[in-house]
């Protein structure tokens, strides 16, 4: 049983504009271009975030103040049950490392300097 299938997820509401672009799918059922939303969904953008947190060794912001939305309902944990339990972990505190080098790409698609940042950093 999965402890967190009733618990919606929220996040700080200055992260959701983001998503909005960086993710291919959106909530309203548009899609965005791949190139400029190299996400395909919300959670492959966490993921990314959480792979951030480890390899940075970014410590999360417990402490966070402010206005905040409903991201993720609760009932997506249901199928994959280790989901919640590793966003839970360390998603959050890779958010604003990863926003910050989707929005640092100058020229460049955010696909294609996103591949080059993990490219980098695979090489480290």
């Amino acid at each position: 049983m999965n402890a967190f299938a009733p618990v919606d997820v929220y996040l700080p509401e200055k992260y959701q504009d983001y998503f909005h672009t960086y993710c291919l799918t959106r909530t309203e059922g548009s899609r965005n271009n791949p190139e400029d939303s190299p996400f395909p969904r919300m959670v492959d953008m966490w993921f990314m975030a959480l792979c951030l947190a480890v390899k940075e060794k970014i410590k999360p912001d417990f402490d966070h103040k402010g206005p905040t939305y409903k991201a993720i309902n609760g009932d997506v944990f249901g199928s994959d049950l280790w989901r919640s339990n590793a966003l839970m972990l360390l998603a959050i505190a890779g958010l604003p490392r990863l926003i910050a080098i989707l929005e640092e790409r100058g020229g460049d698609t955010a696909l294609d300097y996103l591949s080059d940042v993990i490219e980098d950093m695979l090489d480290d």
